[in-house]
């Protein structure tokens, strides 16, 4: 594989990510996060050190999971090496 796919790979996967993310943290873990961490929480968001968790964890992502996965034409293997990340 070429490093264009690598590259395409990943800003497919950028939005569909921040897309699950904000979901998951707008609107359905919100109160489980405020009830469980709500003291060590900020007020304000570091949005830098966000955006860059995000972009490096996507990679994280794709390396030990979607590529292998992939590679071996087996949604399994992506769901399974997906968890253990």
């Amino acid at each position: 594989m070429q490093v264009t796919f690598y590259i395409k790979l990943y800003l497919m996967t950028v939005p569909v990510f921040f897309l699950i993310d904000i979901v998951w943290l707008g609107w359905l873990g919100r109160g489980f996060y405020q009830k469980q961490i709500g003291f060590i929480l900020s007020d304000q968001v570091n949005w830098a050190a966000a955006i860059a968790f995000y972009l490096i964890y996507i990679i994280g992502i794709l390396v030990f999971a979607v590529v292998p996965a992939l590679a071996q034409g087996s949604i399994g293997r992506a769901a399974l090496w997906g968890a253990l990340f």
